[in-house]
């Protein structure tokens, strides 16, 4: 079922009706003999089934137009892919689940706590944004889809810096046709090289454990799953992303130590 999200709540929409429009081809807009009937639509065996319709009258298409009207008013909402969390006209927010992802690191003259090594990790859930053309990522605790109240956490990869934002380096940006496609940003994390914390501070990328020797131990022998209780809590929660200052609230957080 199509899911429709609208942004100044959490409530989710889900088709509950449908305007069938019967008309001569090509073109029944302004057709004299077109018709038009509304149906319900109905859950069958998990999916969503057209029922039986009636003619449209003046009266559904006059409050069909309201609704939409008022819709539009409030929440400029639109169709969202399952995975995508908020889209506006600047920023695009989604979340990916827990996952074995292919991780590449070389080694950089930036810090000396690097190495050269590849393999297949399991990563946690993350919360992506892109927002002006800059990419934000942030880890996740378990693998249930976010609401505005899920608490962030540092995501622990190298060339992240501590506000979330992910230094791009020389990495390919999606052209103007793929700036919605969220499988192209991710590709600019995880298709680029892991080279280096981008801060010093101990206990900042993952808890407990030098970054570089962490990671050195998950390519070499990677665990089932992440273990998540080494996420570093930072004082975001989803809901936080979609405000209009974000980016302000952002340069609030204090930066780590060492940062660079």
């Amino acid at each position: 079922m199509l899911n429709f999200t609208v942004p100044a709540s959490d409530d989710r929409l889900v088709l509950r009706a449908a305007l069938l429009v019967y008309g001569k081809p090509p073109n029944y807009w302004g057709d004299d003999s077109a018709i038009a009937t509304v149906h319900a639509v109905e859950m069958h065996n998990e999916r969503p089934t057209i029922t039986e319709g009636r003619l449209a009258t003046v009266a559904d298409l006059q409050n069909l137009v309201t609704v939409l009207g008022r819709s539009r008013q409030n929440a400029n909402a639109e169709w969202l892919e399952s995975r995508v969390l908020a889209r506006g006209s600047d920023a695009l927010i989604w979340w990916s689940a827990p996952c074995k992802r292919p991780l590449f690191f070389e080694p950089s003259s930036y810090n000396s706590k690097t190495f050269q090594g590849q393999g297949v990790c399991p990563i946690p859930g993350l919360v992506w944004m892109v927002i002006r053309g800059d990419l934000y990522v942030y880890a996740v605790q378990g693998d249930a889809r976010p609401t505005r109240d899920t608490q962030l956490y540092q995501a622990p990869f190298f060339n992240v810096w501590g506000r979330g934002q992910v230094c791009m380096g020389n990495a390919s940006l999606p052209g103007d046709e793929r700036r919605g496609d969220i499988e192209a940003w991710e590709q600019v994390l995880f298709g680029s090289r892991f080279s280096h914390p981008n801060f010093t501070e101990a206990d900042r990328l993952v808890l407990g454990v030098e970054p570089c020797a962490f990671w050195k131990a998950m390519v070499e022998e990677p665990p089932a799953t992440f273990p998540e209780k080494l996420l570093v809590q930072i004082p975001l929660r989803v809901g936080d992303l979609l405000e209009l200052d974000v980016k302000d609230r952002l340069a609030r957080i204090q930066r780590p130590k060492g940062e660079f």
